[in-house]
């Protein structure tokens, strides 16, 4: 579903990231590791076309997208949460969730789109909204809801767009630690045929989510496998999960 081929980004003299190889099939599970400024949000920005790569190829089910816009991407399929929650604040989930569908389907300028307009809308709110148990709290504003709920609502708002390729920045970056168990259970309802793509830095999150884990190291693939290939990598011991342990 997704290719790049050999991604450079460099600003200035600065290689942020270093020839990467790297492919995501249909319903992967993937999580992308590494230290603090190893490049992983970088490579996020890139695929989702935020950023464009300075050498290279980025290609989707097919096609090449290497110097597509962001929006016409999320169009194509790749939708994508970040570090930073950035909400209506004072709209309701249902609201902010509709507002992302209306403008998906291309009605968002419009006061009063047709009968059968809106209930498409309406049908696309109440299935992601149920998908991710947020009927309860439906009609409430978001500046009134806790912040981990509020990390829900922003995955509600990138499923809403219906991706095939959902990439995660930190899903529980900010959360009270009793909240991030609600936001993984979410993650794994998320469509089997879907492919995610998890920059996280809790390791046991990581490796109870993930299927294949990529490391990232200073902008280049360090290694890639399984979760227990890479909890078994000797380099990646030293370089991350043990510096994670002791801080």
């Amino acid at each position: 579903m997704l290719e790049l081929r050999g991604v450079w980004k460099r600003f200035g003299a600065l290689e942020v990231t270093r020839n990467v190889h790297f492919s995501l099939e249909r319903g992967a599970r993937r999580a992308l590791i590494g230290p603090n400024g190893a490049g992983k949000t970088t490579l996020i920005n890139l695929i989702s076309g935020r950023l464009l790569p300075s050498a290279g190829e980025i290609w989707l089910g097919g096609r090449n997208v290497t110097t597509m816009p962001e929006a016409r991407r999320v169009k194509a399929g790749i939708g994508r949460t970040f570090q930073i929650t950035s909400l209506f604040r004072r709209l309701t989930i249902e609201e902010n969730v509709a507002l992302a569908v209306a403008e998906h389907v291309g009605v968002a300028g419009r006061l009063w789109p047709g009968r059968a307009v809106r209930a498409r809308i309406d049908a696309r709110v109440a299935e992601t909204m149920a998908m991710l148990r947020l009927d309860d709290h439906a009609g409430r504003p978001v500046e009134v809801l806790p912040y981990g709920i509020q990390r829900m609502v922003e995955l509600a708002i990138a499923l809403a767009l219906e991706p095939v390729i959902l990439l995660l920045d930190e899903p529980a970056a900010g959360v009270p630690r009793g909240d991030v168990g609600l936001i993984f259970q979410a993650i794994e309802r998320l469509p089997q045929e879907m492919a995610v793509l998890l920059i996280e830095h809790d390791i046991d999150v990581v490796f109870r989510f993930a299927r294949r884990v990529t490391v990232l190291v200073a902008g280049e693939i360090y290694a890639e496998g399984t979760p227990q290939e890479v909890r078994d990598h000797a380099g990646v011991r030293a370089l991350y999960l043990g510096e994670a342990r002791h801080g």
